[in-house]
């Protein structure tokens, strides 16, 4: 069995993803109930607390959420045991984690366990890296003259560089948004959209992005809890080929979903300043024009 390192794609609400690493100690499906589970630990942990969750995989992603049934607990006490003491793992399949680059976590339940099943777990699973070094190439001499070459060189290359910073002003540039808003409601999950487009246009006027914000708006945590939890929220996610993110809000029952469009040659809509403004407020869009200097 082997582990794997890998990032969490964590998106948050300024549209970039936190950078987290975790160790994945398990990928499998148990197969009397036929059901996807993943163990991992944060690599920078102080406690022996590992995480687990049932699983989906997404082309070169997992998506983990957390898993409601208490038998699953056993189901990873089990494995955990099976690995570290070299037992048959006859009703678990192992999924290989050679093509997964990333983690998506939505909610996941925690174990506490010994330290050291916890570093045996490690050990058994997270491949180590092997440094190799040649005992018969001899370390080479350093050459004095060209270190001080190099020290020289540096100095001036910071010395030029501080020069340009506190001599250089860029000229200031001002661009535009339009920000248009429309409330509806979605037939399918029933709920009303809050939509929020944001176009951000360059001092000619020429639309560079659009940056479209929408949140569900649930009228009630049993419906919420349904879509979040029945991997419903899924179809309504960005594409993988699209830059955004996403983000749920429990407390208030809502999911938001965020996309950024840059404009290029397939771009089909106006991207003319006034054109864009006209083509919106027509679409029953409330639109505000915001100057940034």
């Amino acid at each position: 069995m082997k582990g794997k390192q890998i990032k969490v794609i964590e998106y948050n609400l300024t549209f970039g993803s936190n950078a987290r690493m975790v160790n994945i100690l398990g990928l499998f499906k148990y197969k009397p109930n036929n059901n996807l589970y993943i163990v991992y630990i944060d690599v920078v942990s102080k406690y022996s607390i590992i995480y687990y969750g049932s699983s989906h995989i997404k082309e070169t992603s997992i998506l983990s959420m957390e898993t409601k049934d208490p038998k699953d607990e056993e189901i990873i006490k089990e494995y955990i045991y099976k690995i570290t003491n070299n037992e048959s793992l006859d009703n678990y399949e192992l999924i290989s984690l050679e093509k997964i680059e990333g983690i998506e976590i939505i909610s996941s339940n925690k174990l506490e366990i010994k330290k050291e099943t916890l570093d045996s777990l490690i050990s058994l699973t997270i491949p180590k890296k092997e440094e190799k070094q040649d005992e018969n190439v001899k370390p080479k001499k350093k050459n004095p003259l060209k270190t001080i070459v190099v020290i020289i060189l540096f100095a001036l290359l910071i010395g030029t560089g501080y020069y340009l910073y506190n001599n250089y002003s860029p000229k200031e540039t001002v661009s535009k948004q339009i920000i248009c808003k429309k409330t509806y409601n979605d037939d399918e999950l029933n709920v009303n959209i809050d939509e929020e487009q944001t176009f951000n246009f360059n001092i000619d006027d020429k639309l560079e992005k659009v940056e479209i914000t929408k949140i569900y708006k649930f009228d009630n945590e049993e419906e919420y809890l349904e879509f979040i939890n029945t991997g419903t929220y899924y179809k309504y996610m960005p594409e993988d080929n699209i830059e955004g993110g996403w983000d749920k809000n429990d407390e208030e029952q809502t999911f938001k979903t965020i996309e950024i469009e840059r404009i290029d040659i397939g771009y089909k809509k106006p991207t003319e300043y006034e054109e864009v403004l006209s083509y919106y407020k027509i679409d029953e869009y409330n639109c505000e024009e915001k100057i940034i200097e």
